[in-house]
């Protein structure tokens, strides 16, 4: 799993798993949108590909429309697992 922000030419900002990455194209899956709610000071996130067949759980897109790649912060990283119900082991150690 390598959850990642992908921003595309469209102006689009993308937290997706990629789960295959060749020097033409990447695949995603699990992907949101982020949006700017209530007075813009606030981001939510929606599904990226609404109307995408469900059955179909990945998304194959060009790298010629991807304007960078980056990592998430970590809370946004635990927010996104938590989303999709994965386990993940936490990045905060604890002193017991």
């Amino acid at each position: 799993m390598t959850v990642k922000c992908i921003r595309f030419l469209s102006a689009e900002n993308v937290v997706a798993d990629i789960t295959e990455e060749t020097s033409e194209s990447i695949t995603i899956r699990d992907a949101i949108v982020a949006m700017p709610i209530e007075d813009g000071t606030r981001v939510g996130f929606a599904p990226f590909a609404p109307l995408q067949d469900p059955a179909e759980e990945t998304l194959t897109i060009p790298k010629s429309m991807v304007m960078y790649i980056a990592a998430v912060a970590p809370n946004l990283e635990e927010q996104y697992n938590a989303m999709f119900n994965r386990v993940v082991v936490p990045t905060k150690k604890l002193i017991v």
